[in-house]
């Protein structure tokens, strides 16, 4: 070898040598070679080479013309066209470009160099161009050794090329990476790619260009590109941690999870104390559900990068998903301090708090954060979730409103509005936001199950059969909606599908009094009284507080025609809830049929009808007491009003004929 270029030699311009010559070094240019020209492992060469026989090992980003031999090492790479007699491929080695196999040179590389007139070298410049490169034309033997005088006279004449062909392009690439990176700032993605490919005419072993190209791609989605610049740039400057976090960024959105760990750790090893690759690490980690690992890297992401708020909120996320609320709260608090003015940070502090049982600060954060960002749509149903949970339905029904100026189109708001009206006793605004619900998500089995509620109230059965169905194909494991759609079926004298459906409610929630009772109205219509109790009274045990319970074993014992039984349970559940007028009318119809506190039976009586004055049964039990309380006259006056509501219906007209014809007459004993 007549000539070494060690690794850690930069130069730039025209290379003009002979002999064999090996090249370790950076260079950017042209180079000319009469003889053997072989880059070595650290070589790094962009620009054309003509030579007789060229062998790399290294990295080429040009062209090769070689008068008789190239040959391609493994672990070298390639991306340039080729012009060779004879061609060389070592597996493992990397080629992108063209290949031409020639017959016959159009000119020899020596020739060439004989012919092309090169530049006359001055004592200054050779001066200048040794400093740069590290050295002294006086001290030849540092800059690289030598076994042949030639190779002195070949550095002198390849330093003076250099200095004569290149001027110093900083001045002018500067300002065009700078220009570039604003480009991609304001999302001029296309005008950014072509200021980055102007700085490759001023230089191409600068790596901020690379890496301006490979953010570039990386913004527009181009990750395949984007990883080939973050690659160069890498090559021409190993030392740097942020590329290898861009490189790994990319890999991580092309899924290549793997290798975005593998970059990450390189950068830490470039830059132990890299709280941003500690952070996105950790990250990683996280989505492929690597807590422990997860935890070591944002702990020392928090640790390297204190001024961040994103590590604490990170750590914070991690704790709570192990369940540690109280350190989950100490993260999301630091993350505030650092970051005060974002609202979502305190909404994970509020959702924290509710989890550690802490909710008069809870509200608070939810507060903090509607107060920020009063647009802030999460924040404000975060605070109408809290309000209805804790009953306060007139506080959450203005926080659901608010929430709905800002998305009137979200069905969760109008499903939410729909359901507080409901609560409300508001059944019309409870039906239009429940019907926006449901057509805004046609899926959502809970508004199609409260609405069916709503309108089965109001006597709209066939409507309400509809809904249930829907809300059940739905949601089959929703016993409430299998409970409703038996009331319903039993309202329109489907008995037996009625009890199928209450069945089914009793085997999604075996210990459900509601869908109890609800069974026990099926079997009573099919006059199975003694099974209705035997499901009855053992609940009555368990729930010794329940009025439901004793009023529907109170009209078991109706039906069986055992009104003194009827009447205790009936009063048990009326002493529960005072409040009940099913309660009040049952009760004050037995005390009517056993003749007894009549007085009281009569005040009851009255009481139901002053809040519901047109339903017919309330008042054909009214007409009963009048009747028992010898006023014939008065009870057929009132049960002509039952008939006028009902004209149609075959018991009132019986009342109307007793009390006419026949006289009160007390039962025995």
């Amino acid at each position: 070898m007549d000539s070494y270029f060690e690794k850690g030699i930069r130069l730039k311009g025209t290379l003009w040598v002979k002999g064999a010559v090996h090249f370790d070094g950076d260079f950017e240019g042209e180079i000319y070679s009469s003889d053997h020209f072989v880059i070595g492992k650290s070589g790094k060469i962009l620009g054309n080479i003509k030579t007789s026989d060229v062998t790399n090992m290294g990295f080429i980003q040009g062209n090769l013309f070689a008068e008789n031999k190239v040959a391609l090492m493994n672990d070298s790479r390639l991306t340039g066209d080729i012009s060779t007699y004879h061609l060389i491929i070592d597996e493992g080695s990397n080629f992108e470009g063209r290949c031409k196999m020639i017959d016959e040179p159009p000119k020899s590389v020596k020739e060439e160099m004989q012919t092309l007139e090169r530049p006359v070298p001055k004592a200054a410049k050779v001066a200048k161009a040794s400093r740069e490169s590290k050295a002294s034309n006086a001290d030849s033997k540092s800059f690289f050794p030598v076994k042949k005088a030639v190779g002195i006279a070949v550095v002198v004449l390849v330093i003076a090329g250099v200095t004569w062909f290149y001027p110093k392009p900083g001045d002018e690439l500067e300002p065009l990476v700078k220009k570039g990176y604003e480009l991609i700032a304001e999302k001029k993605y296309t005008d950014a790619e072509a200021t980055f490919k102007k700085a490759l005419t001023f230089s191409r072993v600068e790596s901020s260009v690379y890496a301006g190209l490979g953010d570039v791609y990386f913004e527009d989605k181009r990750y395949n590109d984007a990883l080939a610049q973050f690659q160069r740039a890498i090559d021409l400057s190993p030392a740097n941690g942020e590329y290898r976090i861009k490189q790994a960024k990319t890999y991580s959105l092309k899924g290549q999870l793997k290798e975005a760990v593998e970059s990450y750790k390189q950068a830490v090893e470039i830059d132990p104390k890299s709280g941003v690759a500690f952070y996105n690490l950790g990250l990683l980690y996280l989505e492929q559900k690597d807590m422990e690992k997860a935890l070591e890297s944002l702990e020392m992401s928090v640790e390297w990068d204190a001024g961040s708020f994103e590590p604490h909120e990170a750590l914070s996320r991690l704790y709570s998903q192990e369940k540690l609320y109280d350190k989950a709260v100490v993260e999301i608090s630091e993350a505030i301090k650092l970051k005060n003015d974002n609202p979502s940070l305190h909404l994970t502090l509020g959702t924290l708090l509710l989890e550690s049982g802490k909710e008069a600060e809870a509200v608070k954060a939810f507060k903090k954060a509607a107060d920020l960002f009063p647009q802030n749509f999460p924040a404000q149903i975060r605070i109408a979730d809290w309000y209805y949970t804790k009953g306060m339905l007139d506080e959450s029904l203005e926080t659901y409103k608010t929430a709905e100026t800002l998305d009137s189109d979200n069905p969760l708001v109008q499903a939410r509005l729909g359901k507080i009206y409901a609560d409300k006793n508001e059944n019309k605004k409870a039906q239009v936001a429940l019907e926006k619900a449901i057509k805004l998500n046609p899926k959502d089995a809970q508004s199609h199950y409260q609405l069916g509620r709503l309108v089965s109230s109001e006597g709209k059965l066939g409507r309400a059969q509809s809904l249930l169905s829907n809300a059940i194909a739905l949601n089959a494991g929703h016993g409430a909606s299998h409970y409703e759609l038996g009331l319903v079926l039993l309202g329109r004298e489907k008995v037996d599908s009625a009890r199928d459906e209450f069945q089914k409610a009793l085997d999604l929630e075996p210990g459900n009094s509601d869908f109890i009772m609800g069974l026990v109205l099926a079997l009573v219509e099919k006059k199975e009284v003694d099974k209705s109790l035997e499901l009855l009274l053992p609940v009555s045990k368990k729930e010794a507080n329940n009025p439901k319970v004793f009023f529907a074993i109170c009209n078991v014992y109706t039906k069986k025609g055992y009104f003194t039984v009827a009447t205790r349970h009936c009063e048990k559940s009326y002493e529960l809830d005072k409040g009940n007028y099913e309660t009040m009318n049952r009760l004050a119809w037995l005390y009517a049929k056993k003749s007894i506190n009549l007085e009281k039976a009569f005040d009851i009586s009255s009481q139901t009808l002053r809040a519901y004055p047109k339903r017919p049964d309330f008042i054909d039990t009214l007409s009963e007491i009048l009747y028992v309380r010898g006023e014939p006259e008065k009870a057929m006056g009132k049960i002509k009003e039952a008939i006028n509501l009902m004209p149609n219906n075959p018991y009132y007209k019986q009342q109307l004929w007793k009390f006419k014809n026949i006289k009160y007459k007390a039962p025995a004993g």
